[in-house]
């Protein structure tokens, strides 16, 4: 049987959900906070229908995989919750024409960007990625745990492989809500067995967080001037150079979910992002 595969990137301390949103654009999908990303505001809140273009569903006791322990390759990291909610644009192509390039906000943060990106091309630094959030899982109070097992096989971004019961073991062996993080078995020693895997350590996690995304490329075409078409939305001239235009479209790439985790939480900092970040707010 062939492995499961994902089109999810996982975060192994989840992330504040409150300007996570559908539709996001971001340069870095492994620190989607970082580099002042794109907040898309056409649907921020989760408790109300879903609008014509995504979908929402609500999943009772998950548990998902993140990855495998990068300081113990043995163990895995599963994250699981009473409640989730999984969220998808139905059709990233159109929400990127009809939504996206609809709003002015949106595209002076995209004509912004690729102009600063073209104004640094001569210092051998790759250009920078436009990724948009296409899909998300978010949990409330989620449960974080180490462990290993013989009996199952984990894949990154997709759900553990654990019956209902032995999901609600896994929550049950975590510390009491608090309003930290927190680190710590409640449970004896002879408790840690759940459902066929040993778990070395357990945690809660409180607040609503997004534990998974699903990010998809946005393909950027830089052209002579001649070739502008007036009155094409995903056209843009280039402020750092009038003789280009750029001619964005939602492709089909979507970023892959690395197997290790490496726990970090650090963000992209160097001189090039401090130069590109300072001469996208001059172009904007």
């Amino acid at each position: 049987m062939a492995p499961k595969k994902s089109t999810y990137v996982t975060y192994n301390e989840g992330i504040d959900s409150r300007h996570l949103h559908l539709g996001n654009l971001v340069h870095d999908y492994q620190h989607p906070r970082a580099l002042e990303p794109y907040i898309e505001k056409a649907y921020t809140d989760i408790t109300e229908p879903a609008p014509s273009w995504a979908t929402s569903a609500q999943i009772e006791n998950c548990a998902l995989t993140l990855g495998k322990d990068s300081e113990n390759e043995e163990r895995y990291r599963v994250v699981a919750a009473e409640k989730t909610t999984k969220l998808d644009i139905k059709e990233p192509k159109e929400f990127f024409n009809e939504v996206t390039l609809a709003s002015d906000e949106a595209k002076r943060w995209i004509r912004a960007r690729i102009s600063a990106a073209e104004s640094l091309e001569d210092q051998g630094h790759a250009e920078p990625e436009i990724w948009m959030l296409t899909g998300l899982i978010l949990m409330t109070h989620a449960t974080w745990t180490s462990l290993s097992s013989s009996e199952h096989s984990f894949t990154p971004g997709t759900p553990a492989p654990f019956d209902p019961n032995g999901v609600s073991a896994m929550r049950r062996l975590s510390v009491s809500d608090g309003v930290k993080p927190t680190f710590g078995f409640r449970a004896t020693e002879e408790a840690k067995n759940v459902d066929g895997s040993t778990v070395h350590e357990t945690g809660k996690y409180p607040g609503t967080k997004g534990w998974a995304a699903r990010w998809q490329k946005v393909d950027v075409l830089t052209l002579p001037v001649g070739k502008w078409n007036s009155g094409i939305r995903n056209q843009f001239m280039l402020k750092s150079n009038a003789d280009k235009i750029a001619v964005l479209e939602m492709g089909e790439t979507v970023a892959q979910n690395s197997n290790l985790i490496s726990g970090s939480s650090e963000e992209p900092e160097d001189e090039y992002w401090d130069a590109f970040l300072e001469s996208a707010e001059r172009f904007y």
